[in-house]
């Protein structure tokens, strides 16, 4: 039982810190708790991490996707 804890306690600190480098690395405005939100709820999805994250990125992608219909 003391084991399954420990283990469970290494895991959520290990996600903190991998989600807290992910935040740092790319300068995101979004919280570490919004980021694993976000990351929760596109576990399946194929879209890269960067473009989830960086809000700049998608002001361009839809730009960009405005362009295209014009």
């Amino acid at each position: 039982m003391y084991s399954a804890v420990k283990t469970h306690l290494w895991i959520a600190i290990c996600t903190y810190l991998i989600v807290a480098y992910i935040k740092f690395e790319l300068k995101s405005n979004y919280s570490v708790y919004e980021i694993m939100l976000i990351l929760g709820i596109s576990a399946l999805d194929k879209t890269p991490i960067r473009e989830l994250l960086c809000k700049q990125c998608q002001l361009n992608q839809n730009v960009k996707e405005q362009l295209k219909l014009f």
